[in-house]
C-alpha cells in the first residue's frame, strides 16, 4: 500500500471516538437552531459534515437533510444521507442555485483560506427567505491557544469579522452573538452570568492543558472560556 493511500484522513485523527465521543450535543443544538432560525424550513445542508452527528439531528427533526465536506471520508455516511464531496476553496457546491431553504456550517469557515467563496456558494443556493447559520471559534475568546488546538485553523473571526464576511455574499445578517456551547444556558439564560464569571480566571483544563477533572466540570470551564460565533444570514 502506498504512502498515500495509507495516509489517515483529518477526520480519523481529528473526531476519532475515543478522543472525542458522541455526545448528545449535536441533537440539542440542532433542536435550538431548529426552533429558532429554521421553524418554516423543510431541508438543510450541513456544510462540513464530518462524522454525520448534525445531519443525523436534523433528519431526526424532520427536516430533509443533506451533508457536504472536504474529506474524503464524507463519503462513508453515503448509506444513510445524501452526500457530497467538495473541496470548499477551489468547487463550487454541488448543488443548483435555490435549492435548500436552510443551511448550517459549524467550524469550517476558519479552516480556509479564502472563506468568502463558499459564502458565495451557500447563498447561491440558498432559496430566497431562506437562512444560513455560521459558527466558527471567536477569536477574542480563543487567541490565546485555543484556536491553534487544531493546526488546520488559518482564518481567525470576531464577530464583526464574519457579519462583514456574510454581508460581502449578499445576506442580510439577522442575528450574531458570542455563543456559549452550554445547552444549561440555552435553557436557563440567566446563567451566563456564571460561564462569563468563570472564563475570568485562568483555571486549566482538557484538552489545551493535561489535566484531569470531572467531564461536566472540565465541560463547564471550557466552553465558557471558548465562545464561539453564530451568525445568522437571510436571503432577501
Amino acid at each position: 500500500m502506498s504512502k498515500a493511500a495509507s495516509k489517515t484522513t483529518y477526520l480519523e485523527v481529528t473526531y476519532d471516538e475515543k478522543i472525542l465521543p458522541r455526545t448528545t450535543y449535536p441533537s440539542l443544538l440542532a433542536n435550538y437552531l431548529k426552533n429558532k432560525f429554521f421553524q418554516d424550513a423543510t431541508s438543510v445542508l450541513d456544510v462540513g459534515s464530518g462524522r454525520g452527528e448534525f445531519l443525523e439531528a436534523f433528519n431526526m427533526l424532520g427536516l430533509e437533510a443533506r451533508g457536504v465536506d472536504l474529506s474524503p471520508s464524507i463519503k462513508d455516511l453515503a448509506k444513510r444521507f445524501e452526500v457530497s464531496q467538495c473541496d470548499f476553496e477551489n468547487e463550487v457546491l454541488p448543488y443548483a442555485d435555490a435549492t435548500f431553504d436552510s443551511l448550517f456550517s459549524k467550524s469550517v469557515v476558519e479552516h480556509l483560506h479564502c472563506p468568502e467563496k463558499l459564502v458565495d456558494e451557500c447563498y447561491r443556493i440558498l432559496k430566497p427567505g431562506g437562512k444560513a447559520v455560521f459558527m466558527c471559534p471567536s477569536w477574542i475568546h480563543t487567541y490565546w491557544g485555543p484556536f491553534y488546538i487544531d493546526h488546520t485553523h488559518v482564518t481567525p473571526f470576531t464577530l464583526p469579522s464574519l457579519i462583514q464576511l456574510l454581508k460581502l455574499s449578499g445576506f442580510e445578517v439577522v442575528y450574531g452573538d458570542h455563543f456559549v456551547q452550554l445547552p444549561v444556558v440555552w435553557k436557563y439564560p440567566f446563567l451566563r452570568i456564571i460561564s462569563d464569571f468563570i472564563a475570568l480566571f485562568p483555571i486549566p483544563y482538557s484538552p489545551l492543558y493535561n489535566v484531569r477533572m470531572p467531564s461536566f466540570l472540565n465541560k463547564y470551564i471550557r466552553f465558557s472560556k471558548e465562545k464561539m460565533l453564530l451568525v445568522v444570514g437571510e436571503k432577501k
